[in-house]
């Protein structure tokens, strides 16, 4: 049974005061709880000592994190040098610790996406600090009731994802209840104050339009360069918002990401047609499981093994999505359409076709292949 953190500690796991058999579930949160906790942007009274903490918390996730690395450090400790792949690095450095902070949040200051900018009248008080009305808390998702924060924290959102809430304590709100700024003073966790308005709570996300995919659409993360150990996770479209042109996802464990269309691939259910090499397979319905770029194939599980096989890859001319689909569209020699998203309107199978409605309002008949879901 592990004890507290102990950033004082030459153990990469008790540093992060997570056991040996820790979960890389396990670990990642004990991570994110305390990279917030001591990032220099929360500590503005002391940054340098924060920014030691920080280097120390994320170089201890940084190896226990990477599956080669916890192996090598498990078996050597840190003779396999601070990645945990050998070698001679000094340390971690604070530009790369911060680099790998926002990549663990998708490549976004989580500061930023979480909290609004704004102080109140007693400075830095509300979520961060122990003044009256410090900087307001504000969820993409809506309003909410400020919890209690220990030690003199303040007003604390409803709504916030999974992961977040879990952090902070603080009971879950009611849709267009408004935020209030933060009471100083000790805090209780789970306490809530009813601030009708009184915070200037921002509305609820609107539904999404048309051309992006409904919540719930269950995706698979590919092609994410800065971070890349989210590849080949599984998550939900939590929102889009329209004018980042970026979908909110929230993963299994979790974690909230905000995510360009081109790097989810939608887990859809699809048909299979024209597959010379395997006609049996012609007519099979299938679920799209991921994309692999380099082959310019989708991966799908069929819904009957054939020939023993449960999956296969196939370009897109080779499967058939159904009416109603989110898709990019690719290919075409009109650019103007090429990296539009659309929806599929209509599918005519005798030509081969789908009719697709484009977000800049344009309708369009292309081939199967013209399209990524």
């Amino acid at each position: 049974m592990a004890s507290g953190p102990d950033l004082k500690s030459d153990d990469y796991y008790k540093v992060l005061g997570v056991p040996r058999t820790a979960t890389d579930n396990e670990i990642a949160k004990a991570y994110k709880k305390m990279a917030l906790r001591h990032h220099p942007d929360k500590n503005p009274n002391d940054k340098e000592q924060a920014a030691e903490n920080f280097k120390v918390i994320t170089e201890a996730y940084e190896v226990l994190h990477d599956a080669d690395k916890r192996r090598n450090y498990d078996q050597f400790g840190k003779l396999a040098g601070p990645g945990g792949g050998g070698g001679g690095q000094e340390g971690m450095n604070f530009q790369h610790a911060d680099d790998i902070f926002k990549a663990f949040f998708g490549g976004n200051d989580p500061f930023s996406m979480f909290f609004g900018g704004e102080h109140g009248e007693g400075g830095p008080g509300g979520m961060f600090g122990g003044g009256m009305g410090g900087p307001r808390v504000v969820f993409q998702g809506g309003g909410g009731m400020p919890g209690g924060m220990p030690h003199g924290g303040g007003g604390m959102p409803a709504g916030l994802p999974p992961g977040m809430a879990g952090l902070f304590g603080g009971m879950s709100g009611m849709n267009g209840m408004g935020g209030m700024g933060g009471m100083g003073g000790v805090g209780f966790p789970g306490m809530a104050g009813m601030g009708k308005g009184g915070g200037k709570g921002r509305a609820a996300l609107a539904p999404p339009p048309q051309h992006a995919a409904p919540i719930g659409t269950l995706v698979v993360l590919r092609g994410l360069q800065s971070a890349q150990e989210h590849n080949g996770k599984t998550g939900k479209v939590k929102g889009f918002d329209e004018g980042k042109g970026r979908y909110s996802i929230e993963l299994d464990d979790d974690t909230v990401l905000s995510l360009r269309p081109g790097n989810l691939t939608q887990q859809c259910r699809v048909k299979l047609v024209g597959i010379d090499s395997m006609p049996e397979l012609n007519g099979q319905s299938a679920t799209v499981l991921n994309f692999n770029e380099q082959q310019g194939r989708y991966t799908v599980k069929l819904s009957a093994k054939v020939n023993g096989r449960d999956a296969v890859g196939l370009k897109a001319e080779h499967i058939i999505l159904s009416k109603g689909t989110r898709v990019i569209v690719q290919g075409l020699s009109s650019e103007q359409f090429n990296g539009q998203m659309a929806q599929i309107t209509a599918v005519d199978e005798e030509a081969a076709r789908y009719t697709v409605q484009c977000q800049n309002g344009k309708s369009i008949k292309i081939k199967y292949e013209n399209v990524m879901c």
